[in-house]
Parts: structure tokens; C-alpha cells; sequence
């Protein structure tokens, strides 16, 4: 028996990071799969060197490293570049979170965040799909908060699942409309089913 493997999505603003915490503090180890994508964008690794050959050094900054707002302005605005980049990314993706459950113990849970979970073949790693769903005006609100335009968070948001087809993805859905403390109860009381669930389990058989 290997560990349980939790894909945690959601729309951009939607609070995955926060459900995310949530589920670190009740004893989850969690990856952040955009913070793989940046290590994998880095000066000198294949990723790397795939997007500026494939997008050009006008997505590089002074320091010749990839510009991220440079690499967004340049893939969010037409779909087929987006979906170029993500065959260039998401393969390194699943191979890093495949390294990293080998790593756990059989009861460990792994939640791994990603914005494109659905989208890729991440969610064939996954023994559940957990969504973060909240209102269109809460997550643009908040994605101005960190600085983004809203005419590019209404377009980051167009770029991905809608609403209805998070719902039907969801194993478990989560509703962020809710006070901190009622998320807090919500997420506790998945978690608690999902523990549960793998204790009942036992230890795997002698060979």
C-alpha cells in the first residue's frame, strides 16, 4: 500500500492555498506544483532551455532568467502557446510528485496543489480530487489584492475549467464562501474521513 495522493485544484483566487495550510496543520505533507514549475523554469534545466527555444529570449528578464510575467503575457493570450507550454511542463511535474511519494510512509498524505491538475495527467496520480471553488467576485477581488489587473484575472480565469466542470471533477468540493472557522470544520472533517479511511485499511500483507 503506498500513500494517499490528494489533488487539490481549483480556479485561480479560488483559496487553495489556504485549504492547502489547512491540511499541512492537520498533518499532510503538501507540494506546491506552480513552485515545481518555477524550479523547473530555472537557468539551466531542460524546462528552461525548451521555452526559450520554443518562445524566444523576449520572455527573459535582465538576468536571463525566465520573467514570469513575460512568460504570462505571452501564453495567456492564446491558447495554443498556454497549451505548448504546458507539454513542456507538466510531464517534469508528475515525474517530481511520483519521486516524492515514493519518499512517504504507507499512511502518509500527500497533497499535491495545482491550478492544472485537471487538465493534465496529474490527476491520474491522484487517489482523490479535491476542488476550491468560491464566488467570481471573491476571486477577482483577491487577485487584484496581489497586484494582478483585473482585465488579466478575468482572462487567467476564462484560460480554465468553469464552474461546472470543476463540480463534476470534485471527489470532495469545497465551498470558500464560508468564515475561516467554517472552512476550518469543513476541511477537519475531510480530513478526518480520509485518515479514517486509510486506518481501516491495515498494513499491507506479508508477500
Amino acid at each position: 500500500m503506498s500513500a494517499t495522493v490528494v489533488g487539490l485544484t481549483g480556479p485561480i483566487g479560488a483559496g487553495k492555498t489556504t485549504v492547502a495550510g489547512l491540511l499541512r496543520e492537520l498533518g499532510a505533507k503538501v507540494l506546491d506544483a506552480d513552485a515545481i514549475v518555477h524550479d523547473e523554469q530555472s537557468r539551466g534545466t531542460l524546462g528552461y532551455t525548451a521555452i526559450v527555444q520554443t518562445f524566444g529570449t523576449k520572455v527573459l528578464g535582465e538576468d536571463k532568467e525566465i520573467d514570469r510575467k513575460k512568460l504570462a503575457e505571452e501564453v495567456f493570450a492564446d491558447p495554443n502557446k498556454l497549451a505548448t507550454l504546458e507539454r513542456i511542463l507538466h510531464p517534469r511535474v508528475i515525474a517530481r510528485i511520483l519521486e516524492a511519494r515514493k519518499m512517504l510512509r504507507e499512511r502518509d498524505v500527500l497533497v499535491v496543489e495545482a491550478i492544472k491538475l485537471l487538465e493534465s495527467g496529474l490527476r491520474n496520480v491522484c487517489d482523490e480530487v479535491w476542488v476550491v471553488l468560491a464566488p467570481r467576485e471573491a476571486m477577482l477581488e483577491r487577485l487584484e489584492k496581489r497586484g494582478l489587473p483585473r482585465a488579466e484575472a478575468e482572462l487567467r480565469l476564462r484560460n480554465q475549467y468553469s464552474e461546472e466542470q470543476y463540480r463534476k471533477a470534485a471527489d470532495v468540493l469545497i465551498e470558500n464562501g464560508l468564515d475561516r472557522d467554517q472552512l476550518k470544520t469543513r476541511v477537519g472533517a475531510e480530513w478526518s474521513r480520509l485518515t479514517s479511511a486509510a486506518r481501516g485499511r491495515g498494513p499491507s500483507p506479508a508477500p
